[in-house]
């Protein structure tokens, strides 16, 4: 074989093996490329309807959520309206629940995607949800008669007490004023109802709530007592639905910067001074 043969065969055997080099990559790119892993998967939200934000909620606390004839009203509707637009979602309440149903409603899934009743975020709560970013800074109040003239909750020793079952005012009452008859009620304004006709001398909640009540429909109560428990609110999410949560909470920090936060608490708590939204 003379020397030209030999180098021809070399150099042909270089580009075969170079040909074999470069399919063997092509083949292993195309089978990396980007795919949706299975823990990818596991992060997308998870919504009882599709493109839809199922809410449940008492619907019974102005003015933050009540019922004005078959609508939903009140600043979290108004709030939870803005997100919904935001995350390109349509916003649906279910009928009222129980408020002490709520929360493990959420947790089991399929029945709603988030809850919305002014739930004071605590660690007893967390061991069953997660909360999204607090929105609104809250106490607690004690109501009463008037025509009472009860000086603060001191007074209230062995006296029914009312306040709402599963609430943060129920759980103060059993703790600060351990004599009383406390009396647990469905919903606040039942324990509000049942002060006027005298069947609680008292009902402690939350104190914007109470505000609310004694300037408008019971008019004849006051707040006897504030109570600074520096309670603060979250919506309520399933554990099993972290996508959920992250995009609630990157909606109300964007609504707060861009003022609608603000605009809606301004309607709402006029001359109160909006809390900071933390992502």
């Amino acid at each position: 074989m003379n020397k030209r043969k030999v180098i021809a065969l070399l150099c042909a055997g270089v580009l075969a093996a170079s040909m074999m080099l470069i399919g063997c990559t092509s083949k292993t790119e195309s089978t990396t490329e980007p795919t949706k892993t299975e823990t990818e998967a596991t992060t997308e939200m998870k919504l009882v309807k599709e493109g839809v934000l199922t809410v449940g909620s008492d619907c019974d606390y102005p003015p933050f959520i009540s019922m004005s004839g078959d609508e939903a009203v009140g600043f979290e509707v108004e709030l939870m309206e803005a997100i919904g637009d935001h995350l390109g979602l349509q916003v649906e309440y279910l009928p009222p629940q129980k408020f002490d149903t709520i929360l493990a409603s959420v947790a089991a899934g399929g029945k709603m995607d988030i809850g919305v009743s002014s739930f004071t975020i605590n660690d007893e709560r967390k061991k069953m949800i997660d909360f999204c970013t607090p929105y609104f800074d809250s106490n607690q109040a004690v109501v009463a008669l008037k025509s009472k003239a009860y000086a603060n909750a001191a007074a209230l020793a062995g006296l029914k007490v009312g306040a709402q079952s599963g609430t943060t005012g129920y759980d103060w009452v059993k703790e600060n004023i351990p004599t009383a008859e406390l009396v647990g009620f469905d919903e606040t304004s039942q324990a509000v109802a049942a002060v006027v006709s005298g069947q609680a001398e008292a009902a402690v909640y939350d104190e914007p709530v109470a505000g609310e009540h004694v300037t408008t429909s019971y008019s004849e109560c006051e707040i006897i007592e504030r109570v600074p428990t520096g309670e603060q609110y979250g919506f309520a999410v399933a554990k099993e639905n972290p996508a959920l949560k992250e995009a609630v909470n990157k909606a109300l920090v964007e609504l707060k910067a861009n003022g609608t936060f603000d605009q809606i608490f301004e309607k709402y708590f006029p001359g109160v001074q909006p809390p900071a939204i933390k992502g």
